[in-house]
């Protein structure tokens, strides 16, 4: 699957995201803002967690800090070279040229810590080991569902700008390339048809020159003693 059908296909995944809780929203308050006034006493009847909301990653992104998917672009200039020495791609030099923004906790380290997870574990399993692993860092670094889909998100269309800016001035150098090495081709041929040209004057003159040479000698030859091997001895 081309990048930017996979770039298309993952802007229409529906994801459940959990709203926030009061208690979430309090702690929150609690590391960004002023102290509140003491919280009243716990009510005996517990306030149910509120239902996970169905959104697509587009719409997660748009409600994300940071460009929409289709506002990533790659520069308009003849795209660097992001190969390293070794053949390698620098991933992070293409997200640079994109200007995305940082993340607290990227999607690279999501795939870390899904590789440490044993294969054999139920999806089900590893996403709720996931969830609480990033509800443990979501005081402390801010770190969410949402910032983790979008950081995916605008990594994979900052790919697919890149590859296709790539792949167009890719083409245009071709093309381009294409045109000189026809002119260059038509100038060989002509040189080939002027040596071809030049071989043949040769041949011509060399036979002219060595005819003439024979009649001039003809001349001392009949002025010299009558030996051989003159002809006219």
């Amino acid at each position: 699957m081309r990048i930017g059908e996979t770039l298309r296909k993952a802007a229409g995944l529906l994801v459940e995201i959990d709203e926030p809780s009061a208690e979430a929203e309090f702690y929150k308050t609690m590391s960004t803002g002023p102290k509140p006034a003491p919280r009243p006493a716990a009510s005996p009847t517990p306030t149910p967690a509120p239902a996970p909301s169905t959104r697509t990653v587009e719409q997660v992104v748009r409600e994300s800090p940071g460009p929409n998917l289709d506002e990533i672009k790659a520069p308009a200039a003849a795209a660097p070279t992001v190969i390293q020495a070794d053949g390698s791609v620098d991933f992070s030099a293409i997200y640079r040229l994109a200007t995305l923004p940082s993340s607290p906790f990227t999607a690279e380290q999501i795939l870390d810590l899904l590789n440490s997870l044993p294969a054999e574990l139920p999806l089900e399993t590893k996403r709720a080991t996931v969830k609480v692993t990033l509800t443990a860092m979501a005081q402390s670094l801010g770190v969410s569902t949402e910032t983790i889909l979008a950081d995916a998100s605008r990594k994979l269309a900052a790919l697919a700008a890149y590859a296709q800016s790539y792949v167009q001035h890719v083409d245009e150098y071709v093309n381009k390339s294409e045109v000189e090495i026809a002119v260059l081709e038509q100038e060989i041929s002509k040189r080939r048809e002027a040596i071809a040209e030049a071989k043949l004057k040769q041949a011509s003159i060399a036979d002219a020159c060595h005819t003439e040479s024979d009649r001039l000698d003809d001349v001392l030859e009949f002025f010299s003693l009558d030996s051989p091997p003159s002809k006219y001895a």
